[in-house]
């Protein structure tokens, strides 16, 4: 029987603020749809930044979805969000395609996702299961956001701004908030 999944990590502590990652020459790709990237995302970001040499935040492009912004929106905001945090390891780009596909293009051996409930792992090891099928080589890690932004979703943040004209205090960083914001002028 082959063992699958075979080295990935749930980790739920918090980190060290250390002055050289873990892995100072790898690179992690962390892919969403980022619509808009929340304060969640930032979490799970920042922390791999910390783990990583390198990370590579990108927007996946599915063309099934409806997006509220565009992908260069989404990159742009992504973009200022890591600017705006100092994370000069972290840039910001877009995909299509597999995201085990764009992490070989990127020679990262790992993906990272952010887990926020048991429903968000039942999901995700779905995609682990498959994403090692398609290549063993590349890992997934698994980053929990700070407690205070557990509950946050894109879904929800945008649903706030449209319906409810406003931002949620605290969910979204500034470059986010001025674009819904702008998008819904309130």
């Amino acid at each position: 029987m082959r063992r699958v999944a075979s080295l990935t990590f749930l980790y739920c502590g918090v980190l060290s603020v250390a002055s050289q990652p873990s892995f100072p020459g790898v690179t992690a790709i962390y892919p969403g749809t980022f619509d808009p990237i929340t304060c969640g995302h930032l979490d799970v970001l920042s922390d791999a930044a910390r783990i990583f040499g390198r990370v590579v935040a990108a927007v996946g492009i599915n063309p099934r979805k409806v997006a509220l912004f565009t992908v260069e929106e989404r990159v742009e905001m992504l973009k200022g969000t890591i600017e705006e945090c100092g994370l000069q390891n972290v840039e910001a780009t877009s995909f299509s395609g597999l995201t085990v596909d764009f992490a070989k293009e990127w020679d990262a051996p790992f993906i990272v996702r952010g887990l926020r409930a048991v429903t968000d792992f039942e999901n995700e090891m779905s995609l682990v299961l498959a994403n090692e099928q398609l290549d063993a080589s590349i890992k997934t890690m698994f980053l929990m956001p700070s407690h205070t932004h557990l509950y946050l979703s894109s879904s929800i943040v945008r649903q706030a701004a449209e319906i409810g004209r406003r931002v949620i205090p605290g969910s979204v960083p500034a470059v986010v908030e001025t674009k819904l914001r702008e998008k819904f002028g309130f």
